[in-house]
């Protein structure tokens, strides 16, 4: 019997060895990312997977995206235990992956039980929150997230992007001042980080920020040209209309090489502004035609939910152009299905910009009446 005792015991830690000695094996081979040599590893005589090798082939399995073996390999390291909190991190990340976003926070939990304070652990409850559209819940996750060290960039601009979502642009400009200052220009998101910050900075009124930012931006992305009508903005809240003039030329090249697309292909946003707790919004249309009629500019003004409520335009009639060379446009509104003329402000090409504004809002504040108008099942005039 105690011959038999010692037999088993030596069996039980040469296994032990072997497991060990695999662990090792499988996590050399993971860091040199040789996950066909671990995923097609034979077992050798007297060898056994462990936990942990089972845990190194369900990881080469994720990493060649095949997630449902995966999920095998790892659901066994799982059951055969020792746990360890990657186990439960990387069985979250692929029911998140796989859509299943309720049934992996309960895994980024088991995790983070295991280890408080790593970063990845949080942000991956935050993205699942996230996904399920609980913003308040993924910006809370997020948040601790952040306040840990070697906290990834990504969580900086998804914290951006749901303050954004959530109109607190203050916020989001936080958190993207905080992305920007972590990032290298040669960064995936750096783009995308350096874009949004301007966006906020000149959302929130810092347009000397939002300006530097533009500036430094479109020298590094030249082919950006939402970036360049956003700089554009920022010229034109700063009534330095003259910087803007290089870059309107730039985006027309770019509209006559068929470059724009989206909405940009037909028009581009030059300015904003608030009117009566509303916001303007002030287009410029690329393409001007000798048709009997075309509108250069339009003026949207947008109601709570952002919505186009109403906009008065630039418009360019035939009979205005060949009866006056010294008249291009007219201040049309159009709202509910009715057009209003408005004969006192006409303008050539040479317009100044401040005074179309201004005759704009004096259309807005009532300050005048239509010349002429057209109201459906009214008598017109």
């Amino acid at each position: 019997m105690k011959i038999l005792i010692t037999f088993i015991l030596s069996t039980l830690i040469f296994n032990s060895y072997c497991q060990n000695d695999l662990d090792i094996k499988f996590k050399q081979l993971y860091n040199e990312q040789k996950y066909d040599n671990i995923i097609n590893y034979k077992l050798k005589r007297n060898e056994a997977f462990s936990a942990k090798a089972l845990y190194y082939k369900g990881m080469s399995y994720y990493m060649k995206s095949e997630d449902f073996e995966a999920m095998k390999y790892i659901d066994l390291a799982i059951e055969m235990g020792p746990v360890d909190y990657d186990m439960f991190f990387y069985k979250g990340m692929i029911l998140y992956y796989t859509g299943k976003y309720n049934e992996s926070i309960s895994y980024f939990d088991k995790a983070i039980a295991l280890l408080p304070n790593e970063p990845d652990f949080y942000a991956g409850k935050a993205e699942a929150f996230y996904s399920l559209n609980n913003l308040d819940s993924a910006i809370v996750y997020f948040e601790k997230a952040s306040n840990l060290p070697n906290c990834k960039n990504r969580v900086y601009l998804l914290m951006g992007e749901i303050y954004q979502e959530l109109n607190r642009n203050d916020k989001a400009l936080l958190a993207y001042k905080n992305a920007y200052k972590k990032m290298s220009f040669t960064d995936e998101s750096f783009q995308n980080c350096s874009f949004n910050l301007g966006l906020m900075q000149l959302l929130t009124g810092s347009l000397q920020e939002a300006k530097a930012t533009y500036e430094n931006h479109t020298s590094f992305f030249q082919s950006d040209y939402h970036a360049i009508a956003k700089l554009i903005q920022v010229y034109y809240s700063l009534s330095e209309l003259q910087n803007a003039i290089p870059y309107k030329q730039q985006l027309y090249s770019a509209y006559k090489a068929k470059k724009l697309t989206g909405e940009m292909k037909e028009m581009f946003c030059f300015d904003q502004f608030n009117w009566n707790n509303k916001k303007v919004m002030v287009f410029e249309r690329f393409e001007e035609s000798n048709e009997l009629m075309f509108v250069k500019h339009h003026f949207y003004i947008l109601d709570e939910n952002g919505e186009i409520e109403f906009r008065i335009d630039s418009e360019s009639s035939i009979a205005l152009r060949m009866n006056n060379s010294n008249s291009k446009y007219v201040l049309c509104m159009v709202k509910d299905d009715s057009h209003y003329t408005y004969w006192q402000y006409v303008f050539n090409d040479d317009y100044k910009y401040p005074e179309l504004k201004d005759a704009v809002l004096a259309i807005l504040n009532g300050k005048v009446k239509p010349a002429a108008s057209f109201i459906p099942d009214k008598s017109n005039h």
